[in-house]
């Protein structure tokens, strides 16, 4: 078939690069910045209280409403700028060959049921194809049973044992078997809409376009307690992946419902293997290299959810470690490039702030408190890291009052009912996480890259 649009230059087989990994071996980067920025804040925090200038709670929640202000009114002029301008060519009409990816290790229980959703997208050409990662319970099996459908669109393959194990790796080795243009990874527990590619494909259209992400929801949303802070979560994380779209700013890949330009991916030399986030360290690399990422709220998956509170933090930790991570280990590719935009370094560097919140907080209350013992009381004190962490809560819970009200069709009670949720929840479950991973990155020799995936419930089946 032929692209009525160009999508993507070269063969339909390009020669992946060599891998070069930002680190290999030894302690890892992230290690070093860390403790940088920690002594940074430390000094900073008592230089400032010593000093004792003339700043108060006030003037520094004056000076955040007016950044925020400005910033505000450049996104709306650049949105009408920039957005504006390819619009029309990303509703072009587009059918390039896409090559579907899904990475399986042990997903017998849903596995299948995932193959037929995506065997059901109305898009007229696609291949599917699934990579069996050394699964050692009756993954193959399944695959037999759906091989011996007979659809021709549907292949799979086992990897050898001698090859390097991962979620990165097996989608590079993917890309060796495959000849789409496009490339979509869903993971093994996902549900995906008939017109998920048809919906994500226009955006390409748009030869600055290296990625997009499709919309995510819970099977499980409504499960119990710990499922539905998740679901409105996602709604609070739409309304974040839309901002960004918005203003061209720094748009996530979430691994799970993402669409890749191989030629994009080809510049990069695949995924990186040696990280546990292959997905935001991708999009990181992309914005770097200057592709553009978007946000397709009309393509849509849905997948599983951890359903206990144990299987949730541990995924958390690990989201956690591979966002911030990717941030320290491209800190100084991001903020050196000249040619990347503002609104994208200050997406990474808010991220790095809201990592090193709580303990800022506690460096802050610690001199407060030295100061208090030592009798050398301030009726109002020097406060930067309480009015900072204080913004950045409101912002999130404006991003959930935003997100759960569209999500929700304007739903009052529920909207205000997913905001307390999620306030409740993120607080409780991100400062213990914070304080786990900064002890973690600072005693660690290396980084754990094994398959993790959280338990699969069958909520597909229910």
């Amino acid at each position: 078939m032929t692209d009525q649009v160009s999508i993507a230059q070269g063969d339909s087989i390009t020669k992946m690069k060599k891998m070069q990994p930002p680190s290999s071996g030894g302690r890892p980067a992230e290690q070093r910045l860390l403790l940088v920025l920690m002594v940074l804040i430390c000094a900073g925090t008592v230089l400032i209280d010593v000093m004792a200038p003339p700043f108060t709670t006030f003037t520094v929640l004056v000076a955040y409403a007016v950044v925020f202000s400005i910033l505000k009114v450049y996104a709306r002029e650049h949105q009408s700028v920039d957005r504006s301008a390819t619009r029309e060519r990303e509703f072009e009409f587009t059918q390039p060959m896409v090559s579907i990816v899904i990475p399986a290790h042990n997903e017998e229980l849903l596995l299948a049921t995932t193959i037929k959703s995506a065997l059901q997208l109305d898009y007229p050409d696609f291949e599917l194809l699934v990579v069996d990662d050394r699964s050692t319970d009756q993954t193959a099996a399944v695959l037999r049973s759906m091989k011996a459908i007979g659809d021709p669109r549907f292949r799979y393959i086992t990897r050898a044992s001698e090859h390097r194990p991962g979620k990165a790796a097996s989608i590079n080795e993917a890309l060796t078997h495959t000849s789409g243009k496009l490339i979509a990874i869903f993971d093994a527990d996902t549900q995906i809409s008939p017109d998920f590619l048809t919906r994500a494909v226009t955006y390409f259209a748009n030869p600055l376009v290296g990625a997009v992400q499709g919309k995510k929801a819970l099977v499980n949303g409504d499960r119990n307690l710990i499922t539905r802070c998740q679901k409105n979560e996602y709604f609070m994380d739409h309304h974040f992946q839309r901002t960004r779209d918005t203003i061209r700013s720094a748009v996530e890949l979430r691994g799970n419902g993402m669409m890749l330009r191989r030629t994009a991916l080809d510049e990069l030399g695949g995924l990186n293997e040696n990280t546990i986030a292959e997905d935001l360290d991708l999009c990181t690399r992309m914005h770097i290299a200057g592709w553009d990422v978007r946000f397709a709220e009309d393509a849509k998956i849905a997948e599983e959810g951890p359903e206990t509170l144990s299987v949730l933090f541990k995924q958390r930790i690990r989201w956690t470690e591979g966002c911030i991570t990717r941030y320290l280990e491209n800190a100084a590719r991001i903020f050196s490039n000249k040619k990347l935009a503002l609104r994208t370094k200050l997406d990474a560097a808010l991220f790095i702030l809201e990592f090193l919140g709580p303990f800022w907080l506690l460096v802050e209350n610690t001199v407060l408190l030295i100061r208090l013992l030592s009798g050398n009381w301030v009726p109002q004190p020097l406060l930067v890291a309480a009015p900072a962490m204080t913004i950045l809560c409101l912002y999130f819970i404006y991003a959930s009052l935003t997100g759960i009200w569209k999500e929700e069709n304007g739903n009052f009670p529920k909207t205000i009912r997913g905001t307390i949720l999620v306030y409740c929840y993120l607080s409780l479950l991100f400062v213990p996480i914070a304080f786990l991973l900064m002890f973690k990155f600072l005693t660690r020799n290396e980084r754990d890259l094994s398959w993790y995936k959280a338990p699969r419930y069958g909520a597909a089946f229910k």
